[in-house]
């Protein structure tokens, strides 16, 4: 049996100073378990089938919430500071306060940096 289950955070960076950004932790999201119904062994699709039915009884407001996974503010809890070690077009390697290195790779080109009217710091 294979269940999916994803914790997805989101981050806003902010530069403190040539070499500094500090990244703040904005929301955190939990998705609703997947669960591979093909892969569910027969034993235990007695009980799924049970579970899937009594879940589809929920009122509706409820149903969606737990469809829709639950969504967890983190706006100021979280923080932290990190020093930019190297840095070019598709990579940037940080450190943070205990000198632990991240490698992070861009995942799509961004806007064309002379064209950006505002700043957030």
């Amino acid at each position: 049996m294979q269940i999916e289950n994803k914790f997805i955070i989101s981050t806003k960076y902010s530069v403190e100073g040539p070499l500094r950004m500090k990244e703040e932790y904005v929301e955190g999201a939990f998705e609703s378990p997947k669960v591979n119904e093909e892969a569910v062994p027969e034993q235990l699709k007695g009980a799924f089938g049970q579970a899937f039915n009594t879940l589809q009884q929920l009122p509706v407001p409820i149903r969606d919430a737990v469809s829709s996974g639950m969504k967890v503010p983190l706006s100021g809890t979280f923080q932290r500071l990190i020093l930019i070690s190297y840095l070019d077009d598709e990579i940037l390697i940080i450190r943070n306060t205990a000198g632990e290195p991240e490698v992070l790779t861009r995942l799509e080109a961004g806007p064309d940096p002379q064209n950006i009217t505002e700043y957030e710091s």
